[in-house]
């Protein structure tokens, strides 16, 4: 994206504003306007590099879409999109060669999510 240097290890479109999010190694997810492709804002949330981002809708959150997003620092953490700030935080894995969480879902209709980690581990949350 413009004005990041890092590699992007995911990028998502939101699922009803044209605006695309990056997550990158330098800690940063970055929105971009679709229309014009530049930055629109850029969030530090994390202490290390960033693993994956997606955008959570309904039934988790009906009103407003959430972001969450994933990194080696073991955790899970859930933003509200408008504001960015953040909603809940799960210690998700445990640590293994340097790498932690790899990747989140989220049930379409249910209150459900699973993540896998790189301690060969698939968690579900309830």
């Amino acid at each position: 994206p413009a004005g990041g240097r890092a590699q992007v290890n995911q990028v998502v479109a939101h699922p009803s504003q044209p605006l695309t999010i990056t997550a990158s190694d330098d800690r940063a997810i970055r929105y971009l306007d679709n229309r014009t492709g530049h930055d629109c804002s850029l969030m530090l949330c994390h202490l290390c590099p960033l693993t994956c981002v997606t955008c959570v809708t309904s039934p988790v959150s009906p009103v407003s879409p959430h972001l969450c997003h994933l990194c080696h620092d073991c955790s899970l953490r859930l933003w509200h999109l408008s504001d960015h700030t953040c909603v809940q935080e799960l210690p998700a894995h445990r640590r293994k060669h340097h790498e932690a969480v790899l990747a989140v879902a989220f049930h379409p209709r249910r209150a459900l999510s699973a993540s896998a980690g790189a301690d060969a581990l698939a968690k579900v949350f309830v």
